[in-house]
């Protein structure tokens, strides 16, 4: 069973039918996007795989957490996809206000290293 975190379109969306057409089963996450991450769950489903959606903010503790636990409702996590990311600004780095470089690397950075911390535990104590 695969996590693929910002799956609700994008990269994340074709990651994740990908995998389903490879054989996984899947947890999706996305931040918001309800429609549309309904619309990737449908996909990968008629692909076969078992698939659950989750919406959260990776870079928020509890949120992981509902993540991985909805995914083991399928199964043990083999994979993790950590593929939620925000640009959030495009322009010069000196004209970037000081939050949205905080969030821009909330969610770039912490986001994986806290959705890799809770993928490796949940392997640590299988």
């Amino acid at each position: 069973m695969t996590v693929v975190t910002g799956a609700g379109r994008g990269i994340g969306a074709a990651t994740a039918l990908h995998l389903a057409r490879t054989g996984h089963d899947l947890a999706l996450s996305y931040l918001s996007d309800h429609d549309s991450a309904a619309r990737v769950l449908a996909a990968v489903r008629a692909e076969g795989a078992r698939a659950v959606a989750v919406c959260g903010d990776v870079n928020d503790a509890g949120d992981v957490n509902a993540l991985f636990a909805a995914a083991a409702n399928l199964g043990p996590v083999t994979g993790l996809v950590a593929n939620a990311g925000l640009t959030a600004h495009l322009g010069d780095l000196a004209d970037t206000p000081v939050e949205t470089v905080r969030r821009v690397l909330d969610v770039n950075l912490l986001g994986v290293i806290l959705c890799a911390r809770r993928a490796t535990s949940d392997r640590r104590s299988t």
